[in-house]
């Protein structure tokens, strides 16, 4: 579990924006994967103290000081066991005790919930601890990163679940390959663009989302649902009782190869980076400041 360059420029963005950071818990202790030089640069960048990063300054193992610097008053970290000094012990695979419930303005997710078995009841303890108008953050495995953990994750996943059903809405998402110099992409709803929004790589990808919590209603009083099917079951017509005859062609074989040929390539071109109808690129290192 670490704080990289992304979290951090995604969670300067939004105090920069007037997010609260008053409280802060991570899920896990974060360590801190950002070298003191560049944190300097990046703070003063955005007019947040730096002090704790300037030149001569110890590299720091955990993220403490870079939270502080963004203004927080306090920051717990939760886990499983005391072995990285958490505060709060909690088996995120067993729901929340009732109070720590709405407890934080930043909830940060830096790794943690893909390796926990019960995931759906992970996310929901992290979506209840978040205070109203707080803000839960989660920089967490998508594409190519398979016995990382149990678990990758959608763009899908995230817009059904941090949604206004459960009291949450998507600020930013944005999916860029894994390390400190991918290009940011924002990332579609699919709900909104009405189509499934895939994506084939080459290399690991990352997905960071920001959410911030509207209303506190109940987390998942009712299971979220695949926006496509929603539709499909809303918009339904009766198969019909006689499907046509297919069409003969005279070549099958060339006609079935040209046919996976053409469809491969389609399926690539629709599913990659350069789609911009799901992947918008955008500069990671402009701030609402």
């Amino acid at each position: 579990m670490g704080l990289d360059v992304n979290t951090a420029l995604l969670l300067m963005d939004a105090r920069a924006k007037g997010a609260s950071f008053d409280r802060i818990l991570m899920l896990g202790r974060l360590s801190l994967n950002v070298y003191a030089a560049r944190m300097a640069e990046l703070l003063a960048e955005r007019g947040f103290p730096n002090e704790a990063f300037r030149q001569g300054a110890a590299e720091h193992t955990y993220a403490e000081p870079f939270l502080h610097a963004l203004g927080a008053k306090e920051v717990d970290a939760m886990d499983n066991s005391t072995f990285e000094g958490a505060r709060l012990i909690h088996d995120l695979n067993q729901p929340l005790p009732d109070q720590w419930k709405a407890s934080y303005d930043v909830v940060i997710d830096g790794g943690t919930l893909e390796h926990v078995f019960h995931f759906p009841t992970a996310l929901k303890n992290a979506m209840e601890l978040v205070k109203e108008g707080g803000r839960l953050v989660i920089h967490n495995a998508a594409n190519n990163l398979c016995g990382h953990g149990f678990y990758q994750f959608s763009p899908e996943l995230f817009y059904r679940t941090l949604n206004a059903q459960n009291g949450f809405e998507v600020e930013r998402m944005i999916i860029h390959r894994v390390g400190p110099y991918g290009t940011w992409y924002e990332v579609s709803d699919p709900e909104k663009i009405r189509e499934r929004v895939e994506l084939i790589t080459f290399t690991p990808m990352h997905l960071l989302v920001i959410a911030r919590r509207v209303k506190v209603v109940p987390v998942f009083a009712t299971a979220p649902q695949q926006s496509d099917y929603t539709v499909m079951w809303q918009e339904a017509q009766p198969a019909p009782a006689n499907p046509p005859a297919p069409k003969r062609v005279a070549f099958p074989r060339l006609t079935r190869l040209i046919h996976v040929a053409k469809t491969g390539l389609a399926f690539y071109r629709r599913q990659s980076l350069g789609n911009r109808r799901f992947f918008k690129p955008v500069d990671k290192f402009k701030t609402g400041k």
